[in-house]
């Protein structure tokens, strides 16, 4: 995919996609929301038509919950280009539909309408799995470029959101107890995480979280962007509940989307927080540190009132606590931050990333683990691996707070520079 430059959208079309993702906080209308991405998508890509394809799996089938300009339309889930889009779970264009033997011409016979070329993207959900299809039809000014496929690509990810937060939310509904609705309230935060850690040249990661009884909206998430280097993300929802997982999930979501365009911190952070600070209820924040590390250890990050965050810049230092460079998210109309601050992680060297839920971890007499004894430890880990690391973390906590499930969420993201 083209890494598209921020520079090159115009105010326009910048203002669409972040409106996209204003309306996910503030609305659960799922018709409202795929509407507003449909008519967005044919805006932004200079489209005729636009459809957004939702799964259904008892049916094997792929149905239109939206079709701009066009009827309902059900096919199989294998069926013709948006099957093969759904199946393969990869964006796809087609200049000459006609002449793919995928398309299926049935449809414009029936209504007319001829279909001149197709940009058709999966839309996903947080584990990465396809659950609907975004399609726009006909683009006005000629083919469809790379460049559109990065914009379906992030209008595609808000479609999935959209889709996986209203069926929780109808599971929720269902549910007859508060135990149930935090379940599957731990079930969107570890939705979230990373099957694997990311593989980069020149660094090793390693994530975890554990979520409390009464959730508190923690997410981390490692990634290889676009331009080579490894993403870093770590948000910490204020409140108890589903509503601020929702929330961190969003906030994890969009800055995966944004930084295709564009991986500074600054920039992302400000951004999110042009979303959410108009949206959070009065009092309710998100805590999120960012950083973007590649092979030879040099590394931009952002922290947007999340801290202590813990940095060794090689193997024979003592640690360094980053401070945060801006407020939470959510508390100004306008994020107020220093800036990108860098640093050069030499080998051995490593950034520790944590919730507030591991240094504030209490024992039964009530006593908090404390920044001091989490420095001690990670002073004492030596060379050992981020995995290794964090392993021996969790049976500390475990000894610590005399029971392996712990009062509030607890989420640790490491990343080492390697020889």
């Amino acid at each position: 995919m083209q890494h598209v430059d921020p520079d090159t959208i115009s105010p326009r079309h910048m203002a669409q996609v972040l409106e996209i993702a204003r309306l996910l906080a503030v609305t659960a209308d799922l018709d409202r929301l795929l509407t507003a991405i449909a008519e967005s998508a044919t805006q932004l890509l200079d489209a005729e038509r636009a459809s957004i394809y939702l799964h259904d799996p008892p049916s094997r089938q792929l149905w239109t919950r939206v079709a701009l300009g066009a009827r309902e339309i059900r096919v199989p889930d294998t069926a013709g280009i948006v099957g093969h889009v759904f199946q393969t779970n990869r964006l796809l264009r087609v200049a000459r539909p006609y002449e793919d033997p995928r398309f299926n011409p049935e449809i414009d016979r029936r209504s007319g309408f001829v279909t001149r070329n197709l940009l058709t993207a999966p839309a996903r959900d947080m584990s990465g799995r396809p659950i609907g299809v975004l399609q726009v039809v006909n683009r006005k000014g000629g083919e469809f470029t790379e460049y559109d496929e990065a914009l379906i690509d992030i209008l595609a990810g808000q479609v999935g959101v959209a889709i996986q937060r209203h069926y929780l939310q109808q599971q929720t509904v269902q549910a007859a107890a508060l135990r149930h609705e935090m379940e599957l309230a731990q079930r969107v935060q570890l939705a979230m995480i990373p099957a694997q850690p990311p593989r980069l040249a020149g660094l090793a990661a390693a994530g975890w979280t554990r979520p409390a009884s009464l959730t508190g909206g923690d997410a981390y998430d490692l990634w290889i962007t676009d331009d080579g280097r490894m993403g870093v993300f770590l948000g910490d929802a204020s409140g108890h509940g589903i509503a601020p997982a929702l929330v961190v999930s969003q906030a994890r979501t969009l800055v995966r989307a944004l930084s295709e365009m564009n991986s500074d911190p600054a920039w992302l952070l400000t951004r999110l927080n042009a979303r959410l600070a108009r949206d959070l209820e009065a009092g309710t924040f998100v805590t999120v540190f960012l950083a973007f590390v590649d092979g030879s250890g040099s590394m931009q990050w952002c922290s947007a009132g999340h801290g202590p965050v813990f940095l060794r810049v090689a193997a024979d230092t003592p640690l360094r606590l980053l401070e945060p460079t801006a407020p939470p998210i959510g508390v100004l109309p306008e994020l107020e931050c220093d800036g990108v601050a860098r640093e050069q992680i030499q080998p051995g060297g490593m950034l520790a990333v944590m919730s507030d839920g591991v240094f504030e971890a209490r024992s039964p007499e009530r006593e908090l683990f404390t920044v001091e004894r989490l420095v001690g430890f990670l002073e004492g880990s030596g060379r050992c691996s981020p995995a290794r690391i964090i392993e021996s973390l969790r049976q500390i906590l475990i000894d610590w707070q005399g029971r392996e499930e712990p009062e509030d969420d607890q989420t640790v993201a490491i990343v080492q520079r390697v020889e």
